[in-house]
């Protein structure tokens, strides 16, 4: 989230803005996720969450799973920390992840020409179009508008298909979470 919205907050608080519940609810309905790997006690939208405290960098995704949910549940949910460095490292964890037959899927800021974004190694990019998401203050727990950076989910998927971008619309995207 923005400096200007986050000014006043320290650093483990700048990086705990939550997701909006409606944009979790759309992609839970596809992936049927059963881990949020980058969460702590108040924003986590899965059962079964990693915080900072379990290092989610080091913890064997698809054995945890496997211990923690139906073997077919086999998707993760990330929103990870924006903190330089963060996004390229969780990057680097679902590539080694997805060998291991795991589904994970991200929520980053839309930034294609990233050093951090793995081109060949993702299954699936989905732009966020017609308006930035917003996030929940990660102290009170409010929604806050004026994100200042468009949004998109980058997904890894176990299969080899080839790289798909497709745009999708955040309306359509926020109603889909309210069914």
């Amino acid at each position: 989230m923005s400096d200007i919205i986050s000014i006043d907050l320290d650093d483990d608080m700048k990086n705990s803005w939550a997701t909006d519940p409606l944009v979790f609810n759309a992609m839970d309905k596809e992936f049927n996720f059963s881990l949020d790997a980058a969460a702590n006690h108040k924003n986590y939208k899965c059962d079964w969450y990693l915080t900072k405290e379990d290092d989610a960098l080091t913890t064997d995704w698809s054995i945890a799973i496997q211990d923690h949910a139906d073997v077919s549940e086999t998707s993760v949910w990330i929103n990870p920390p924006y903190e330089k460095g963060f996004i390229k490292k969780f990057m680097q964890k679902c590539i080694e992840e997805k060998a291991k037959g795991v589904t994970s899927v991200l929520l980053v800021p839309a930034t294609l020409d990233a050093q951090w974004l793995p081109i060949n190694d993702i299954s699936e990019i989905r732009i966020i179009t017609g308006g930035r998401l917003s996030f929940y203050h990660p102290e009170n727990n409010k929604k806050v508008n004026g994100n200042t950076k468009g949004s998109m989910f980058v997904i890894f998927r176990p299969s080899k298909i080839p790289l798909n971008i497709r745009l999708i619309d955040r309306n359509e995207l926020l109603k889909a979470g309210e069914l």
